[in-house]
């Protein structure tokens, strides 16, 4: 398994920690089969991590369209979701870790470019 693929299924698990529980298990099964047969169809882990990770966003906001308030998106959505109740400290370091590997993902990706 090469780095950026190992990268790839961090972010990978980061992404579906956005999801209902009960939803958390298919897409995870399914995107990390994604990742692992990226390379071979020519696509780079990191890119197809990065588009999961919007996915999952978009997929948990679409679950809770029930509320009548607008829902925040994109980082302020994921600290939302991530941290506050019980066990915050682990999910502000979750929170931490998500937006470390985007920072490096957009930086691989900006090198590679």
């Amino acid at each position: 398994m090469t780095p950026s693929e190992r990268v790839a299924l961090t972010v990978v698990r980061c992404a579906t920690r956005l999801l209902a529980r009960e939803r958390r298990d298919r897409y995870l099964e399914q995107w990390r089969a994604d990742v692992h047969g990226a390379t071979e169809l020519g696509v780079s882990p990191l890119r197809l991590a990065t588009g999961i990770l919007g996915a999952a966003a978009l997929i948990a906001v679409i679950d809770r369209k029930e509320t009548r308030t607008m829902l925040p998106i994109g980082p302020l959505a994921l600290a939302l979701r991530l941290v506050g109740g019980a066990g915050a400290r682990r999910r502000a370091a979750a929170l931490a870790a998500v937006f470390t590997l985007a920072l490096l993902a957009g930086a691989g990706l900006l090198i590679a470019g």
